[in-house]
């Protein structure tokens, strides 16, 4: 395994949310298979990364500006 895949707990913990909003974004991402580790982990590419980080990061910039 490529040591950029991350899991959802590890993203989710990078971006500070809770896995179930990472979760959430994998929704809406095209690619319905997702990648496993050894451990039968679902892992995220950098691209599915990237995808997420870019919802996340305007999901939090709303919130901010609503306060």
């Amino acid at each position: 395994m490529s040591e950029n895949l991350k899991t959802i707990r590890e993203l989710a913990e990078e971006l500070d949310v809770s896995k179930q909003a990472i979760q959430y974004h994998i929704k809406s991402l095209t690619n319905k298979s997702r990648q496993k580790n050894d451990r039968g982990i679902v892992v995220l590419s950098i691209e599915e990364q990237r995808f997420i980080r870019s919802k996340v990061d305007k999901q939090k910039t709303i919130k901010k500006t609503d306060k």
